[in-house]
């Protein structure tokens, strides 16, 4: 696997403003769909979150708190590290995480609604209802999984822009008809995407919520990091 730079908080947001405000160029997208498949694994997202939760933390306790073998950690840690999401130091005997937050400040703003990004209005964290953060976590795991899909993120690049019909989606993404239909199923049944009859045409709609829950996780992982940046734990 190749080694992603992760750009600093500043730069990231100039270079990807939100899908919802612009698409990005084939070339970015493919240099953070790596970044979306590392999320898309369970152990890996919850590896981030105990790392994101502190300043840095022993690979001892991150190892203790999954009922997996160390080689297994070893290696969804590795997958972490070279895409730029976590970074790591040998001292001695352990070595010690800590999490990049300009990587998860790049993929919170990436998947942050329009209205979230509207000068004067609430924070994406402040914004979520208490009552959801549980089913909005639970999900996010399944949309960003999806977006690793660099046809699917495509296609959804392609929907931020408006409803659109599958043939206008296989014109601009210059895939076969029976990809973009496979991949628009799975969109569906993941809540991504909704479809919508209008005569005898079928549009695809984007909701917005969907990837606002994924953003909204990786905000709460920054905010945790930020919050948490003294918080050494004892080995």
């Amino acid at each position: 696997m190749s080694v992603l730079t992760v750009l600093d908080a500043t730069a990231a947001q100039g270079c990807c403003p939100p899908l919802s405000v612009q698409a990005l160029a084939p070339q970015v997208a493919g240099e953070l769909a790596p970044l979306f498949k590392a999320l898309g694994d369970p152990v890996r997202l919850r590896l981030l979150s105990l790392i994101a939760s502190t300043t840095e933390i022993c690979v001892c306790d991150l190892t203790d708190a999954f009922d997996v073998t160390g080689a297994t950690i070893s290696h969804h840690l590795r997958v972490l590290r070279e895409t730029g999401l976590v970074d790591c130091e040998r001292r001695g005997t352990w070595v010690y995480y800590w999490v990049r937050r300009e990587a998860l400040d790049l993929l919170g703003n990436l998947l942050t609604s329009r209205d979230a990004t509207t000068p004067g209005t609430s924070s994406p964290t402040e914004a979520r209802p208490e009552s959801h953060r549980g089913t909005v976590t639970s999900a996010n795991p399944d949309v960003v999984r999806l977006l690793a899909d660099p046809l699917r993120a495509q296609i959804v690049r392609i929907l931020a822009e408006g409803p659109t019909t599958t043939s206008h989606l296989v014109a601009e993404t210059g895939a076969k008809q029976p990809n973009v239909s496979g991949h628009l199923k799975l969109l569906r049944e993941a809540g991504v995407v909704a479809a919508e009859s209008r005569g005898r045409f079928t549009y695809y709609r984007l909701i917005p919520d969907a990837l606002q829950g994924a953003a909204l996780h990786l905000a709460d992982l920054a905010a945790r990091a930020r919050a948490h940046s003294e918080n050494f734990r004892i080995c």
